[in-house]
């Protein structure tokens, strides 16, 4: 293998490791962001502030899965899968939260999203 072939399998690896890091803090801001409107659920602009953040949400899920469709994600097949599947039911907790707002469906949101960043963290360390 030639010095310039090992060089950009290098560079792709870290901008890959790149993509994790960027999925997860993302992941994070917005796990903040939803945990910020469950802890003032009674407030009076509660809803305008969950659309937002349910928004933001969908957005990093979809990233996620544009990610996976283009192989920006170096992980094994069957992590590709397993993500491929928790982002479609991310999907489906987020719709749920905006057609009937619920302060344990939001909570169940943040745990996989919490949980989700938490995993890409570790992947990124592995890699």
């Amino acid at each position: 293998m030639s010095p310039e072939h090992q060089i950009q399998q290098a560079q792709r690896r870290i901008h890959h490791a790149d993509v994790m890091m960027g999925e997860a803090a993302q992941l994070d801001d917005i796990a903040a962001q939803l945990m910020t409107v469950q802890r003032y659920w009674n407030a009076p602009n509660r809803q305008l502030h969950l659309m937002a953040a349910l928004e933001a949400s969908r957005g990093v899920w979809h990233a996620i899965q544009n990610a996976l469709a283009e192989g920006a994600l170096p992980l094994p097949l069957d992590v590709q899968h397993n993500l491929l599947i928790l982002s479609v039911y991310a999907d489906s907790k987020i719709g749920a939260c905006e057609t009937t707002p619920d302060v344990d469906t939001l909570g169940s949101l943040i745990a996989l999203t919490r949980t989700l960043a938490g995993s890409l963290k570790e992947w990124r360390v592995a890699a």
